[in-house]
């Protein structure tokens, strides 16, 4: 079965997302080789990934499945919550029901509804946006915080997506977060002056 235009545009998103992986003098080039792909070329990469074990090569069964990397954020018996790798916003998720469907069920909504609350107390927004989409027919949950500002999306980095990771996983919590810069610089020069009185020590390199 043919890639319809939304399904090509998400395999080229997920691909995009893993650039960051690759040595950094090869990034750009690997880029423009993948927004340059056909339609045809797309296909071809689905059926030698072994990404056609749905019909028309569902991505999102792969990464269920773990064949294709993500991000998670939550996950449970019926669905995995992921962050979006192109989003509109800060934070913005997917919930990936964990079987194929045309419709997603009451526990991604529930998964969706939890994710929004968090999303509210953490980012600080009073609105957040859950709406459903369906990509390579697999029914999916965007979960989208609201700042006032989103205009399109932009490819978020992989520090950002791990630093959203461990917000909403509750590594970093609320609390944690500095809103303001004034106290931001506040802690910075505080951090400072402690290592000023530390003694030296033998670097560490992980």
């Amino acid at each position: 079965m043919a890639l319809k235009k939304g399904e090509i545009d998400a395999i080229k998103n997920q691909l995009l997302g893993q650039v960051d992986n690759f040595p950094a003098e090869k990034q750009e080039a690997i880029k423009t080789q993948i927004q340059s792909m056909s339609n045809d070329q797309v296909e071809e990469f689905v059926k030698q990934n072994e990404l056609t074990h749905m019909p028309g090569g569902c991505i999102f069964c792969s990464i269920v499945e773990g064949k294709n990397p993500s991000i998670k954020v939550s996950e449970d018996e019926n669905s995995v919550a992921i962050l979006e790798i192109n989003p509109l916003s800060k934070g913005h998720s997917l919930i990936v029901p964990k079987k194929h469907g045309e419709k997603v069920g009451v526990q991604a909504n529930d998964m969706a509804n939890a994710l929004a609350s968090k999303m509210k107390k953490v980012f600080g927004v009073s609105e957040v946006t859950v709406r459903e989409i369906k990509i390579m027919d697999h029914a999916l949950l965007e979960v989208i915080p609201v700042y006032g500002d989103e205009k399109e999306r932009y490819q978020a980095t992989q520090d950002e997506l791990l630093e959203m990771q461990k917000i909403l996983t509750g590594e970093i919590t609320d609390e944690d977060l500095i809103e303001d810069d004034s106290k931001a610089e506040e802690i910075v020069e505080e951090v400072e002056e402690e290592m000023v009185q530390l003694p030296e020590r033998v670097p560490r390199f992980s």
